[in-house]
Formats: structure tokens, C-alpha cells, sequence
């Protein structure tokens, strides 16, 4: 991993969740310069703020710092890779971008939901993931 993996991954890991460098700021209650910094390399950023950035945007600190190629390595879900251009889930990030707090969380409850169904699943019992003709 190069220098330049943390503040990258710090950029890709709020741009995720929809967010400009100004509304994470005010969501993390710090200077908008801070980021800034955090996010060009010319300032480092402390444990406190790898933690906040792994919990908000739902990554792993071992992603943000770069030891890790796999950014939710820890969640059910990833085993799930999504294809770089995928256009069906550009749109769902996209649109959770555009989500208030409240309509991200109904957003994530509805896909939790989806994933249950097994009309929907494409996991079968074995635990493996199968694609669907």
C-alpha cells in the first residue's frame, strides 16, 4: 500500500455515504479545514478519527489505513463484491446520498429485509454465494 491509500480511502469512504467534505464536517462536529487536511495528506489523522470515519460511513479501520483490501471485512455482507460500474447500485448510493438520516436508516432496514426473504437471497444453505441464472 502507498502513502497516498489513507487519505484516498478517507475521500471513497465519505463520498460513499454522500457526503461533501462541508456536511461531514458539521456531522463530525470539526473544522471543514481539518478534513481538508486529513484528506490531501498534509495531516495525519489520529485513531479518534479513523474510528468516527470506520463507524459513520460502515468500513473497516483496517481498509481506512490500508491493511486491508476488503472495506466491510467484518460485516455479513463481504462476501458481496460490487462490479465497479454496476449501475443498479451506483443508483442506490446515490440515492441514499440524497436520504436524511431517517430515510438511510429505512433504506437499510428495507435492504436488511430484502436479504432475509428468500424470494430475493442469493445465498443458498450451504453459505455460498450463488449467482442467479
Amino acid at each position: 500500500m502507498g502513502m497516498a491509500t489513507i487519505p484516498e480511502r478517507l475521500v471513497k469512504a465519505r463520498e460513499f455515504i454522500g457526503h461533501n467534505r462541508k456536511s461531514f464536517a458539521e456531522k463530525l462536529n470539526i473544522p471543514y479545514r481539518t478534513i481538508t487536511n486529513y484528506e490531501n495528506g498534509s495531516r495525519e489523522p489520529g485513531s479518534d478519527y479513523i474510528l468516527k470515519v470506520a463507524n459513520i460511513c460502515g468500513c473497516t479501520t483496517d481498509w481506512l489505513l490500508g491493511l486491508s483490501d476488503n472495506p466491510r471485512n467484518n460485516s455479513p455482507y463481504s462476501d458481496l463484491v460490487v462490479q465497479e460500474g454496476d449501475s443498479l447500485f451506483e443508483a442506490l448510493r446515490v440515492n441514499y446520498g440524497k436520504l436524511n438520516e431517517e430515510g438511510r436508516e429505512k433504506l437499510v432496514d428495507y435492504s436488511d429485509d430484502l436479504v432475509q426473504s428468500s424470494k430475493y437471497k442469493k445465498f443458498v444453505s450451504s453459505g455460498i454465494l450463488q449467482e442467479e441464472a
